[in-house]
C-alpha cells in the first residue's frame, strides 16, 4: 500500500496540536516525515501516522475528547523566579539538537546557512537574501568582534523607535540585519553565500576549509535556552528594532560563562602551540585545580555531538591541533566541547584573533533573530517573579 502524505497545516489541524508537538512526534519517530518535493524546505507527514495518533482510522474528524493528550517535550516545570517561555524554534532530544524538528547535524551536512536561517524564522520566502545589496559604508575599524558591535551601534541609532509599529516585515528586517552583520566582518564584497563571504574576507581558500566555516555557522545557530537567548527575548518584548535584540545577545555572549569559553579555548590552543608540549600545558592547568578549556564538566551532550561533527569534517587539520584534542580527552576522560572545536578550527584556518568567537556569534544570530521574531509576534514578555530576600523596611 502506498503511503499518503499531507502538509504541515493539515497535520496540525487533524491532530489539533501545536507545531512543537508535531515536531516532537516526528523526533520520537511516531510520525514519519519527508521533504516536500515541490517545496524542499517544507515537510510532508504520513497520513496514516497522523490518523493513528489522532485516534481516527476512518479519516473523519474526531472529537477533542477522543484525542490523546499531546506529548509536549519540555525541560520541566520552572522553579520559582525562573522565566517561563513557550517556543517552537528548537529543542534537544535524546542528546541531539533540532531546529524546527530538523536535526542540526544533518542540516550541517546538507544545507547552507541561509536556508537554515530561513527555516528558523519559519519563512515561506525562499529568496529572502537574494535581493539584498551591500551598504557602501561597511568598513569598520578593529577586529571582528569590534566591527560587529560598531555596526550594531549604528543600526541602533538609525532605527530608534518611539512608537510600536503595527506592520513590520520581521523576516526581511532579520535578513537585512544578518546580511549587514556579515558585511561588517568582511567589509562587503561579492554577494556570495555567507560562509563564502567570510572565507573570502579571512583569506581562506581551501574548499574543505570554506566548508568548515559553513558548518560552524549552522551548528552554532541555536542552542538550549541560555542567558544570551533570554536577553534577546527580553529585548524583543519591548517591540523595538531587531538590532536591539542582537546587540543584547552579543553583549551577553561576551560574558565568561558563554562566549568566554571560546575565548579561553582559543587562548589555550595558542598557549599550547607556543609551548610545544600539549601534555605538560594540560597537566599544569589540572594541577592548579583549573578546568581544561573545552573539557568543562557539565557540558551538554548535544554540544559534544556538535564538536564531534565538526572534528569529523576536518581530517586534514594539523597533527599538532589533533594532539591538543587527544591529550585533553585522555587526561580528563571527557570528549571535547563545541568551544574547543571552534577554537581548534580557528587556528587551523588561521583566523584573526576573536574571529572564532565572532563566527560563533554570527551563527547564533540566526537563532537569536528567530527568538526575537517569535517574541515580538507573541506580543507578550517573558514573565519572571523577583522574590525579595533582603532586610525588612521596618526592621533595618
Amino acid at each position: 500500500m502506498t503511503r499518503q502524505w499531507i502538509s504541515r497545516a493539515e497535520a496540525l489541524e487533524r491532530l489539533d496540536v501545536k507545531p512543537q508537538t508535531l515536531y516532537a512526534y516526528v523526533s520520537r519517530q511516531r510520525i514519519a516525515a519527508k521533504s516536500d518535493p515541490d517545496h524542499p524546505r517544507k515537510s510532508l507527514y504520513s497520513l496514516d501516522d497522523v490518523e493513528r495518533l489522532s485516534g481516527r482510522s476512518d479519516h473523519t474528524h474526531a472529537t477533542p475528547a477522543s484525542r490523546p493528550a499531546p506529548n509536549i517535550i519540555s525541560s520541566g516545570n520552572p522553579a520559582r523566579g525562573e522565566a517561563s517561555i513557550d517556543s517552537e524554534i528548537s529543542i534537544t532530544f535524546q542528546g541531539r539538537h533540532y531546529y524546527r524538528g530538523q536535526d542540526s547535524l544533518v542540516l550541517a551536512e546538507t544545507e547552507n546557512f541561509e536556508p537554515v536561517a530561513t527555516l528558523l524564522w519559519q519563512s515561506d520566502n525562499s529568496n529572502l537574501f537574494g535581493p539584498l545589496k551591500p551598504r557602501p559604508d561597511v568598513n569598520f575599524p578593529g577586529g571582528p568582534r569590534a566591527r560587529v558591535m560598531a555596526m550594531l551601534s549604528r543600526r541602533l541609532e538609525e532605527e530608534a523607535m518611539q512608537e510600536i509599529l503595527p506592520e513590520r516585515d520581521l523576516e526581511l528586517e532579520a535578513a537585512g540585519l544578518l546580511n549587514e552583520l556579515i558585511d561588517s566582518v568582511t567589509n562587503g564584497g561579492p554577494r556570495l553565500f555567507f560562509h563564502q563571504r567570510l572565507a573570502r574576507g579571512w583569506k581562506v581558500n581551501d574548499p574543505r576549509d570554506i566548508d568548515l566555516i559553513r558548518r560552524i555557522l549552522i551548528l552554532s545557530a541555536d542552542t538550549e535556552l541560555d542567558e544570551a537567548t533570554l536577553a534577546v527575548r527580553v529585548s524583543a518584548a519591548t517591540q523595538g528594532p531587531l538590532a536591539n535584540s542582537i546587540m543584547a545577545g552579543f553583549a551577553t555572549l561576551m560574558g565568561p560563562k558563554l562566549g568566554g569559553r571560546i575565548s579561553r579555548a582559543e587562548a589555550y590552543v595558542t598557549q599550547v602551540r607556543r609551548h610545544g608540549n600539549p601534555e605538560l600545558v594540560a597537566k599544569t592547568y589540572l594541577n592548579q585545580g583549573l578546568e581544561l578549556p573545552g573539557f568543562e564538566a557539565g557540558t551538554a551532550s548535544s554540544e559534544k555531538q556538535r564538536a564531534e561533527s565538526l572534528m569529523a569534517a576536518a581530517p586534514h587539520m594539523g597533527n599538532d591541533l589533533k594532539t591538543i584534542l587527544q591529550v585533553g580527552e585522555d587526561l580528563t576522560g571527557r570528549p571535547a566541547g563545541f568551544s574547543l572545536a571552534v577554537a581548534l578550527l580557528g587556528r587551523h584556518l588561521d583566523l584573526p584573533k576573536e574571529a572564532p568567537f565572532t563566527l560563533y556569534g554570527l551563527g547564533r544570530s540566526a537563532g537569536w533573530l528567530a527568538h526575537a521574531i517569535e517574541q515580538i509576534a507573541s506580543k507578550s514578555a517573558p514573565k519572571a517573579r523577583l522574590r525579595y530576600i533582603g532586610k525588612h523596611p521596618l526592621n533595618p
